[in-house]
Protein backbone atom coordinates (compact mmCIF):
# COMPACT_ATOMS: atom_id res chain seq x y z
CA UNK A 1 0.00 0.00 0.00
CA UNK A 2 1.42 3.77 -1.02
CA UNK A 3 1.21 5.70 1.97
CA UNK A 4 0.90 9.61 0.66
CA UNK A 5 3.23 12.15 2.21
CA UNK A 6 0.27 13.33 4.11
CA UNK A 7 0.79 10.85 6.11
CA UNK A 8 4.64 11.03 6.67
CA UNK A 9 3.84 14.94 7.33
CA UNK A 10 1.59 13.88 10.11
CA UNK A 11 4.12 11.65 11.59
CA UNK A 12 6.89 14.34 11.37
CA UNK A 13 3.83 16.80 12.90
CA UNK A 14 3.35 14.65 15.57
CA UNK A 15 7.38 14.07 16.51
CA UNK A 16 8.02 17.85 15.87
CA UNK A 17 4.65 18.53 18.43
CA UNK A 18 5.50 16.05 20.78
CA UNK A 19 9.46 16.47 21.50
CA UNK A 20 8.47 20.40 21.92
CA UNK A 21 5.45 19.03 24.54
CA UNK A 22 8.34 17.09 25.94
CA UNK A 23 10.95 20.41 26.05
CA UNK A 24 8.26 22.34 27.88
CA UNK A 25 7.64 19.68 30.37
CA UNK A 26 11.13 19.56 31.40
CA UNK A 27 11.86 23.32 31.13
CA UNK A 28 9.04 24.14 32.99
CA UNK A 29 10.22 24.47 36.55
CA UNK A 30 12.92 26.61 35.32
CA UNK A 31 10.57 28.70 33.71
CA UNK A 32 8.64 28.87 36.25
CA UNK A 33 12.17 30.33 38.51
CA UNK A 34 13.02 33.01 35.67
CA UNK A 35 9.16 34.21 36.27
CA UNK A 36 7.82 32.98 32.84
CA UNK A 37 4.84 31.27 34.69
CA UNK A 38 2.60 31.91 31.51
CA UNK A 39 4.25 28.74 29.92
CA UNK A 40 2.20 26.77 32.78
CA UNK A 41 -0.67 27.88 30.92
CA UNK A 42 -3.47 25.09 30.81
CA UNK A 43 -3.71 26.54 26.63
CA UNK A 44 -0.70 24.76 26.22
CA UNK A 45 -1.79 21.22 27.78
CA UNK A 46 -4.50 21.62 25.41
CA UNK A 47 -2.62 22.26 22.37
CA UNK A 48 -0.17 19.53 22.84
CA UNK A 49 -3.31 16.78 23.36
CA UNK A 50 -4.80 18.58 20.09
CA UNK A 51 -2.07 18.62 17.77
CA UNK A 52 -0.96 14.74 19.36
CA UNK A 53 -4.58 13.67 18.55
CA UNK A 54 -4.62 15.14 15.22
CA UNK A 55 -1.35 13.88 14.28
CA UNK A 56 -1.97 9.87 15.17
CA UNK A 57 -5.14 10.11 13.54
CA UNK A 58 -3.73 11.37 10.58
CA UNK A 59 -0.87 8.75 11.10
CA UNK A 60 -3.01 5.72 11.45
CA UNK A 61 -5.72 6.60 9.34
CA UNK A 62 -4.24 4.15 6.58
CA UNK A 63 -1.46 2.60 7.84
CA UNK A 64 -1.01 -1.22 7.85
CA UNK A 65 0.61 -1.90 10.75
CA UNK A 66 -1.58 -2.58 13.63
CA UNK A 67 1.35 -2.93 15.92
CA UNK A 68 2.37 0.55 15.74
CA UNK A 69 -1.43 1.53 15.49
CA UNK A 70 -2.36 0.64 19.02
CA UNK A 71 1.33 1.64 20.04
CA UNK A 72 0.87 5.35 19.22
CA UNK A 73 -2.99 4.98 20.23
CA UNK A 74 -2.39 3.88 23.65
CA UNK A 75 0.79 6.43 23.85
CA UNK A 76 -1.97 8.82 23.20
CA UNK A 77 -4.78 7.91 26.07
CA UNK A 78 -1.67 7.54 28.70
CA UNK A 79 -0.46 10.69 27.81
CA UNK A 80 -3.84 12.20 27.37
CA UNK A 81 -4.45 10.90 31.08
CA UNK A 82 -1.31 11.79 32.53
CA UNK A 83 -1.85 15.14 31.26
CA UNK A 84 -4.86 15.88 32.76
CA UNK A 85 -4.64 14.37 36.26
CA UNK A 86 -1.14 14.83 36.63
CA UNK A 87 -2.36 18.33 39.32
CA UNK A 88 -3.83 15.85 41.52
CA UNK A 89 -0.94 12.64 41.07
CA UNK A 90 2.41 13.83 41.11
CA UNK A 91 3.60 10.61 39.63
CA UNK A 92 1.74 11.42 36.46
CA UNK A 93 3.88 13.82 35.21
CA UNK A 94 6.79 11.65 35.12
CA UNK A 95 4.16 8.98 33.32
CA UNK A 96 3.39 11.71 31.02
CA UNK A 97 7.27 11.85 30.00
CA UNK A 98 7.49 8.11 29.11
CA UNK A 99 4.21 8.30 26.88
CA UNK A 100 5.84 11.52 24.89
CA UNK A 101 8.62 8.85 24.24
CA UNK A 102 6.31 6.37 22.87
CA UNK A 103 4.37 8.63 20.74
CA UNK A 104 7.62 9.97 19.01
CA UNK A 105 8.51 6.77 18.76
CA UNK A 106 5.53 5.13 17.59
CA UNK A 107 5.29 7.89 14.93
CA UNK A 108 9.20 7.29 14.19
CA UNK A 109 8.29 3.81 13.51
CA UNK A 110 5.15 4.36 11.21
CA UNK A 111 7.41 6.26 8.78
CA UNK A 112 9.84 3.41 8.65
CA UNK A 113 7.18 1.25 8.32
CA UNK A 114 5.84 3.81 5.53
CA UNK A 115 9.11 3.70 3.56
CA UNK A 116 9.08 -0.29 4.08
CA UNK A 117 5.71 -0.34 2.70
CA UNK A 118 6.47 2.33 -0.32
CA UNK A 119 9.88 0.19 -1.23
CA UNK A 120 12.29 2.80 0.01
Amino acid sequence: MKISNNNKLADYIGIVGTSICFVHCIATPLLITIGASFFTSAIFKYCFLIIAFVSIFKATEKTTSLKIGLLLWFAFWGFTFSILFEEYHHWLHYTSYCFSILIITGHCLNIKHCNQCNGK
